[in-house]
């Protein structure tokens, strides 16, 4: 079996990567274009919106081989260009410099943002260096508050076994989960698979005690963290392929009896 990190991440991590992967769709394909911003107005307010606040992004260069977590600082509408900070290890901002397209994650307050630019250039802000790039063209924006998700207990873990990860099997923590998807620890940064993209068709999860969950999953986006030990982790999100009826039943059965649990819990 594999174990579960440290839950408690902390916001400073700038490493390389050669994984990807949150959760989006149900069985049922996800219409993007409502969910997504065009208006260069409307761009520029959502990102002011996230550096105004403070919020962690994950920018994936160079095909998802190198990763840096940063903050965006600055939002320009009249120029069309924001800046975000600088990473602490110079190689992998070089890397980044050198990436001809780049994808920015975050999701702040459980909305998903993503979007895609071009190369950055290195600039300089109040005295120190940063990252500067045009306003991306579209930003997907995807609230997905109708799929409740909980985290599972660390008293009890909860592990998907992966049987067609490559010539073996292997067992991932789930973090959390939803009807939408779930996601999982990788025991390390660096590990090779789970691409975002890449699907995975042979899963089982027991979900107990309602049952044993026997599905697929695609990896859809990935988010670094640096666990309370000092530790570097990486947890990808999953949407689920072929949902059925009877699978729903059961993701929803298994959320409420954990909720029910946490509420018995905390009084």
């Amino acid at each position: 079996m594999g174990c579960a990190p440290d839950r408690q991440e902390s916001r400073n991590i700038v490493s390389k990567d050669n994984t990807s992967g949150n959760s989006a769709s149900t069985h049922q394909p996800l219409d993007l274009a409502k969910f997504t911003l065009a208006s260069p107005a409307e761009i520029a307010q959502h990102l002011s919106n996230i550096a105004k606040n403070g919020h962690m992004v994950t920018v994936f260069a160079n095909k998802g081989r190198n990763f840096i977590l940063t903050r965006l600082l600055e939002v320009d509408f009249k120029t069309g260009q924001f800046t975000f900070d600088w990473g602490a290890e110079e190689e992998t901002n070089q890397q980044l410099l050198s990436s001809e397209r780049n994808v920015f994650v975050c999701s702040p307050e459980g909305v998903k943002t993503q979007f895609v630019t071009g190369q950055v250039s290195q600039t300089m802000l109040d005295g120190r260096p940063a990252f500067a790039c045009r306003l991306p063209e579209q930003v997907i924006k995807l609230q997905r508050r109708e799929f409740f998700r909980i985290q599972t207990p660390l008293s009890a873990p909860v592990f998907c076994h992966v049987e067609d990860f490559g010539m073996r099997a292997i067992d991932l923590a789930l973090f959390d989960i939803s009807l939408g998807g779930m996601s999982l620890w990788l025991p390390g940064v660096d590990m090779l698979g789970f691409d975002i993209g890449q699907q995975y068709r042979k899963c089982t999860i027991e979900l107990k005690p309602f049952g044993t969950l026997n599905i697929g999953i695609e990896v859809r986006h990935r988010l670094a963290a640096r666990m309370r030990n000092g530790n570097e982790a990486m947890r990808i999100g999953c949407s689920y392929l072929n949902l059925t009826p009877p699978m729903e039943t059961m993701i929803q059965r298994y959320v409420g009896f954990l909720e029910r649990e946490r509420r018995a819990l905390v009084g």
